[in-house]
C-alpha cells in the first residue's frame, strides 16, 4: 500500500480532470463512489444483472463492477462545472484483464485467480487529494512483490 498526496489547487484539479476525461482510467471498474457536492451521492458499482435484457446480460457475464468508462459521464452530471466537490471518495479496482497481464509480463509468482482486487482509493477532501493503492488477494503471502509492483503501476502511470 502506498499513498500520494497532492495539495496544490491546480494540481487536484489536473488530476480530477483527468479521472474524468483521460481514457487511461476508462478500463478500470467502478467500485464504489461516494459524492458530496450540491447533495450527497453514493453509488455502489456493482452491476445490477435484473436491470439487463438476456443479450445483455450475457455480454456482462464476466463482470461483476461496471467500467469507469461507463459511468464517468453520468458522475460528471452530478457536479457543477467547474467547481469542485466538497468531498469524494472514489474506489476503482483495475480490470480482470489487466490484472492477469500485468503477473504475466512481470512473472508474479501468484495465480490470477488469487488475486481480488488491485484498488486505487481517490480521497478527496479539505482541499486535499489523497490517492492510495491496495491490494486485495484471497491468499496469504509473505511475497509483496505484486503489491509493490502495483504500487509503482499506479505512481508511473495514474498518478
Amino acid at each position: 500500500m502506498n499513498n500520494f498526496e497532492i495539495n496544490e489547487k491546480k494540481e487536484i484539479k489536473e488530476f480530477l480532470n483527468g479521472l474524468f476525461t483521460d481514457e487511461r482510467y476508462d478500463s478500470f471498474y467502478l467500485f464504489s463512489l461516494k459524492l458530496d457536492s450540491d447533495v450527497s451521492y453514493d453509488i455502489d458499482g456493482k452491476i445490477n444483472r435484473d436491470f439487463y435484457d438476456e443479450k445483455e446480460f450475457e455480454e456482462l457475464v464476466e463482470k461483476d463492477y461496471i467500467c469507469w468508462r461507463d459511468m464517468k459521464k453520468t458522475i460528471i452530471g452530478f457536479m457543477r462545472e467547474g467547481k469542485l466537490p466538497v468531498k469524494m471518495k472514489l474506489i476503482l479496482m483495475f480490470n480482470k484483464d489487466n490484472v492477469n497481464r500485468l503477473i504475466e509480463m512481470n512473472n508474479i509468482p501468484i495465480h490470477p485467480e488469487n488475486v481480488r482486487a488491485l484498488f486505487m482509493n481517490v480521497l478527496f477532501s479539505d482541499d486535499k487529494l489523497l490517492i492510495t493503492t491496495g491490494t486485495s488477494l484471497n491468499i496469504f503471502t509473505m511475497d509483496k512483490t505484486l503489491e509493490q509492483l502495483w504500487d509503482k503501476t499506479v505512481e508511473k502511470y495514474y498518478v
